[in-house]
């Protein structure tokens, strides 16, 4: 059984495993870890002949993946880097991905809007460097603007905000993609390997032409869908699934069950 598994940030309902992700990650770890089940990086667990194991990824890119942060009702939260750097003693080929917000622009909206919800300063790219310096945490790509209505403005003009489903021509597909990737080597150092559809959202356009067509020139092998089921070997690289935290699991009991797989 190989898995993907998908963890916000953000998702900070309560300060408890079961409404944080935060703790969400962390006990996960430890599941995993005590399971004997092998937590692998993306190119490892896409590797030809790996039959099981888990890989983790991060999406929208704040700087709670990277940076300790002063939540307004919470208080000082640790970083999911510090929960990997802590997990590692125990699983020593964890490498997540964290699928990030490629404009500075955009992630500047995003986190005025909702400075009253999380604090200061929740979108900056410092920490981009550092991460994926550690060892720990790779930068990968999750569009230029997320088409995110709380984005001023957005690549995929005239189009309704909150959606990724009608991306359908070169000039959308190269602006928030390609563009993404190059902003992001320019930032780390390293070109992005792998893109996370934003909300979860398929385009037919990239995954069935421009995907397949321009991703492996741009150094992308492989995008993500939030399709919640195991990746399996005739699986289409351009729409691979993954398990969200919070919506697909939320305890132990949940994990355990993904692991397994469905019953019969």
């Amino acid at each position: 059984m190989r898995l993907v598994l998908t963890y916000h940030a953000t998702r900070l309902e309560r300060l408890d495993r079961r409404g944080c992700d935060l703790l969400r990650l962390a006990a996960d770890l430890d599941l995993l870890a005590d399971a004997g089940v092998p937590v692998l990086p993306l190119d490892d667990l896409l590797a030809p002949g790996c039959r099981e194991g888990v890989a983790i990824t991060l999406d929208d890119g704040t700087r709670i993946d990277g940076e300790p942060h002063l939540h307004p009702g919470l208080g000082l939260l640790p970083s999911m880097l510090q929960v990997l750097a802590q997990a590692r003693r125990r699983l020593p080929r964890l490498r997540a991905s964290s699928f990030v917000i490629g404009s500075p622009a955009a992630r500047a909206d995003m986190a005025g809007a909702l400075r009253a919800d999380y604090g200061e300063d929740l979108m900056h790219a410092r920490w981009w460097p550092r991460a994926q310096a550690s060892g720990l945490m790779d930068i990968e790509n999750h569009s230029w603007d997320h088409n995110h209505p709380l984005a001023g403005t957005s690549a995929l003009a005239g189009q309704p905000r909150g959606t990724f489903l009608h991306v359908a021509s070169d000039a959308e597909a190269e602006a928030e993609i390609a563009v993404t990737s190059d902003h992001i080597e320019r930032a780390v150092g390293r070109r992005p390997r792998y893109f996370a559809y934003p909300f979860g959202h398929v385009a037919a356009f990239l995954r069935d032409d421009w995907l397949p067509r321009r991703g492996p020139a741009l150094g992308l092998s492989a995008a993500f869908s939030t399709e919640p089921r195991p990746l399996r070997d005739d699986d289409e690289r351009w729409a691979l699934p993954r398990f969200v935290a919070g919506r697909d699991w939320r305890d132990d009991a949940g994990l355990m069950g993904l692991l397994r797989g469905p019953a019969g």
